[in-house]
């Protein structure tokens, strides 16, 4: 495993590793100028072979569940591989994106390239895919992370981060994090985590409303694990926000994608600890090939994927 610097001139640190296009440590100054990681790591960079709780990685191709690894694409029955509890595809199937070596095709001092061949087959899904992934860090203190894939069959994406963040310096807790994300809809849940009708649901008068910044200590063991619908646009826009105000700092995500997974990390395990770290995944909707009123997956032939996430960090 290799792992990768890029950075900016105003002290912000991106290490990214070649096993699963992986965020291992995105370091940025804080008020006094001291570096502050503000993600989940392993101390051993060999961790990262036996990680289950995807860890940064690259997400794919399909990040997310599809309910019983089935769906129809363009009338024709798919079948993917079944690696959650033998019921439903998750985050890729067995070996996803995450669990290969990943080619660096281009870097320099501020960003790099990687990119990876999903051959026909992979997993169950059609078509060969070509993945590129570019990491780019500016001196406003943003990392942009850029996905491209192209396909020769018809096929699904949906590609995205998998950090998990913790901006407080209680490394052991998000519990003095604060939460704010811009969607007026949540796609409700099975206990199996998939979507259930109405398929989308008015976060108003809810939990899950998170149009205000709320407190993740009162929310964590509530929510767990949602999914929310952000309004269609072509451009980067903010999505969530996550606050931490004893220390001063700020990370707000943006991106293009339809919707933003939050996960509050309660079932780590291992070398964490259960709701150590918070993960915003912007991406498209779980089960969403097998739910017609949700934004569609499919990419075809001739067509190019491409998407944007972007981690605003600022000390306030």
């Amino acid at each position: 495993m290799k792992s990768f610097l890029i950075k900016n001139k105003r002290n912000m640190r991106v290490e990214i590793l070649d096993w699963g296009c992986r965020i291992v440590s995105i370091r940025v100054p804080d008020k006094h100028g001291k570096l502050i990681d503000t993600v989940l790591k392993y101390k051993a960079i060999a961790d990262y072979k036996k990680d289950e709780h995807y860890l940064g990685c690259t997400v794919g191709r399909y990040a997310n569940r599809i309910e019983n690894g089935k769906f129809n694409l363009l009338n024709s029955g798919i079948q993917l591989s079944r690696n959650e509890a033998g019921k439903n595809h998750l985050h890729g199937g067995f070996i996803g994106f995450d669990k290969k070596y990943w080619e660096l095709t281009s870097r320099t001092e501020n960003s790099l390239e990687m990119q990876i061949l999903s051959p026909a087959g992979d997993e169950g899904y059609p078509g060969n895919l070509i993945v590129k992934v570019r990491y780019e860090v500016s001196e406003d203190n943003i990392l942009t992370i850029i996905y491209h894939a192209k396909a020769d069959a018809a096929t699904i994406v949906n590609i995205t981060n998998h950090s998990y963040f913790n901006l407080s310096d209680n490394r052991e807790s998000i519990d003095d994090l604060q939460l704010q994300v811009n969607a007026e809809y949540y796609t409700p849940l099975s206990d199996l985590h998939l979507p259930v009708p109405p398929y989308r649901k008015k976060v108003k008068n809810t939990i899950f409303d998170l149009t205000t910044f709320k407190s993740v200590y009162t929310l964590k063991e509530k929510i767990g694990n949602i999914n929310y619908c952000i309004e269609p646009s072509d451009q980067v826009q903010r999505v969530a926000t996550i606050l931490d105000v004893d220390t001063g700092r700020r990370l707000t995500i943006s991106s293009d994608y339809p919707g933003i997974q939050i996960y509050f990390g309660n079932h780590l395990s291992g070398k964490f600890k259960p709701f150590q770290g918070l993960c915003c995944e912007p991406h498209y909707f779980p089960n969403s090939p097998n739910v017609n009123i949700y934004p569609s997956a499919l990419l075809l032939p001739g067509d190019q994927y491409k998407h944007h996430i972007k981690y605003s960090f600022e000390n306030f």
